[in-house]
């Protein structure tokens, strides 16, 4: 149970899993493949209404085909997703230290911005990648979403413990 709640064994893995997928080239990684395995026509209703630019390329159904839309997708949601994570772990490692509640989740999310950026520049070193400075937003976006989401619960907790040790009594 230990390994379960140690967030620090946790970011390792995080990590170490950005590091060896920021060394694969794209052929590589390409889950076309798979999908085009499934009929996605009942997707196409929902899947034409998405139209707009990454990285100054379109994004659409008719630029991209219903799987590699699909594929775009899921990648960017991979994006947010890891980092929202990674964001939340920090503030747990992070909290260790006792410092202002601001600069914990500052130093959070720094932390968090600081590994999408060297993901990125790892990135440039692979064959068939590209380093985006869209994808660093979009890594420092869900950083923040994880930073705010498990940041406000860990203040509403340590409030919690002041109200308490300082003779607060709380009702439920």
């Amino acid at each position: 149970m230990y390994i379960l709640k140690n967030e620090f064994i946790w970011i390792t893995i995080i990590l170490v899993g950005l590091f060896f997928s920021s060394s694969t080239p794209y052929s590589d990684q390409s889950i076309v493949s798979p999908l085009e395995r499934f009929d996605w026509g009942w997707a196409e209703p929902v899947l034409a209404d998405i139209d707009f630019e990454y990285d100054g390329s379109p994004v659409s159904l008719e630029a991209k085909g219903t799987v590699g839309l699909i594929e775009f997708l899921i990648r960017k949601a991979a994006h947010f997703t890891i980092f929202f994570i990674l964001g939340a772990l920090f503030v747990k490692a992070v909290a260790r230290v006792r410092l202002h509640a601001g600069l914990i989740l500052l130093f959070a999310w720094t932390l968090a911005n600081t590994v999408a950026i060297y993901d990125e520049f790892h990135q440039s070193l692979t064959p068939e990648r590209t380093p985006l400075i869209q994808d660093v937003v979009l890594d420092s976006v869900g950083a923040l979403c994880g930073v705010l989401l498990v940041g406000g619960i860990y203040l509403a907790k340590r409030k919690g413990k002041r109200r308490s040790r300082a003779g607060y009594v709380t009702t439920r």
